[in-house]
């Protein structure tokens, strides 16, 4: 995990942003001090798909993005837990929740789901459903043929649109829950977080996918 230096005004309620870039299941600690949570995830992208057959080419889905619900109460000292999806590995989710798994309400936690993973003609989605939170955007769709394209991650902002991912307008600086784009033609990987991969030129080269990462906000 890594810990984000935020400007803060004395009477700024938000007292820490971590943002976790390592993908897999880990926790952690509720500062002291603080009292509530918000969290939001990208999943990952889903792999592209690569042929010697220019209509076999095929990529990825772009990843979702989830928010919970607004400053959730937890208690100093207490855990949070989060996994974070694999571009490696392609459709993988991306979740943080109060207790050690996904979440089944935005009420602990948010839970993005992965874009799929493209297969031969058939381009990866941005998948439409499974996604917890009070806000939730949809991954854009992969694209086949010679011009095969992973589609774009969504952000806390913004939409992803065709190959290029969403926004992040928040007033946390940096910007770190903007949605990547997907990757272009000819083997190029989707970037993180969450851009599909691209369609490859040759069988057996399926471009990875961009990771997932999460974002944890502590308030007072």
């Amino acid at each position: 995990m890594a810990a984000i230096a935020v400007v803060l005004s004395k009477n700024n309620p938000l007292r820490n942003v971590s943002v976790v870039t390592t993908t897999g299941a880990s926790s952690t600690t509720v500062p002291q001090g603080c009292s509530k949570y918000t969290g939001e995830v990208i999943s990952s992208g889903g792999k592209g798909f690569g042929s010697g057959t220019t209509n076999q080419r095929a990529g990825g889905g772009g990843a979702q993005y989830a928010i919970s619900n607004l400053q959730i109460t937890v208690s100093a000292g207490s855990t949070l837990y989060y996994s974070v999806g694999a571009g490696a590995t392609g459709a993988q989710d991306s979740w943080i929740n109060t207790s050690n798994s996904a979440p089944s309400s935005a009420t602990t936690g948010c839970l993005a789901k992965g874009g799929t993973n493209a297969a031969s003609g058939t381009a990866g989605v941005g998948s439409t459903a499974g996604a917890i939170g009070s806000t939730t955007r949809v991954g854009a769709n992969g694209t086949t043929g010679s011009t095969g394209r992973g589609g774009g991650a969504s952000g806390a902002s913004t939409a992803a649109s065709g190959q290029r991912g969403g926004t992040d307008t928040t007033n946390i600086t940096p910007p770190t829950m903007a949605g990547c784009n997907g990757g272009s033609s000819g083997g190029n990987p989707g970037v993180t977080p969450g851009g599909g991969g691209g369609g490859a030129t040759t069988a057996g080269n399926n471009p990875n996918a961009g990771d997932g990462r999460a974002r944890i906000r502590f308030y007072m």
